[in-house]
C-alpha cells in the first residue's frame, strides 16, 4: 500500500510540473517569443533609410525616417513618441542599434517587397514604406520617453537609391570635359 502511495504522489508531481514547463507564459513576459505579426505598423514615405547597412556616422544603427500624415503624427505623440516636423512633413524615427549593451549585436532588420520576399536593395527617400516596429519605454540622465525599434521594413512603392541624372541637351558643358562619370 505505501509503495501505491508513493508513486501516485511521484505521478501527480511529476504531471503538475511537466505541466508547469510545457504552459505557455503570459503575455507581458513575451519579449523573446513575440513573433513578428504581434506587431504594431505605420505607412508613409521613407528618408534617409540605413535598412540593410547600418548609418555608421555616429553609433552604428539601423534606421528610417518615416513621413507620415497629420492623424498618425497625432496618434503617436499621443503614446510618447517624439515626431519632428520639418519640410518633409511630420517625422516619426525608427532605429536599431547594431549592437546591444552588452556587445552582442542585434538582428538586422528584414527588408522584404510588396509580396514579403526578401530583397537587398538600397531605398531611396520618398519610398512608400511600411514599418514594422516595437515600442519601448526609456529613461536616461533624468529624462523618458518612448522610442520605436526598428523591425521590418516592407516597400510598397520604391525609389530607387543613387539614380544618376540623364543628359541634359541645351546646358551647361564644361570645355575639354567629355567623359562620363
Amino acid at each position: 500500500f505505501c509503495f501505491l502511495f508513493f508513486l501516485f504522489l511521484f505521478l501527480c508531481f511529476f504531471f503538475f510540473f511537466f505541466f508547469l514547463m510545457i504552459r505557455r507564459p503570459p503575455r507581458s513576459t513575451l519579449f523573446p517569443y513575440t513573433t513578428l505579426s504581434d506587431l504594431p505598423t505605420v505607412e508613409g514615405k521613407a528618408y534617409w533609410a540605413s535598412v540593410t547597412r547600418p548609418n555608421t556616422t555616429f553609433d552604428p544603427v539601423y534606421q528610417i525616417d518615416l513621413a507620415v500624415d497629420d492623424k498618425t503624427a497625432e496618434e503617436f505623440k499621443g503614446k510618447g513618441v517624439t515626431v519632428k516636423q520639418d519640410d518633409r512633413g511630420a517625422i516619426i524615427k525608427f532605429k536599431r542599434k547594431v549592437a546591444r549593451a552588452d556587445g552582442t549585436k542585434n538582428p538586422m532588420p528584414r527588408l522584404v517587397d510588396s509580396a514579403k520576399n526578401p530583397i537587398d536593395v538600397l531605398v531611396g527617400n520618398g519610398s512608400k514604406v511600411k514599418v514594422l516596429y516595437k515600442p519601448f519605454d526609456w529613461k536616461f540622465a533624468g529624462k523618458s520617453g518612448t522610442s520605436l525599434d526598428l523591425q521590418a521594413v516592407q516597400v510598397i512603392d520604391l525609389v530607387p537609391y543613387g539614380e544618376d541624372f540623364d543628359v541634359s541637351d541645351g546646358g551647361f558643358v564644361a570645355e575639354g570635359n567629355n567623359e562620363e562619370f
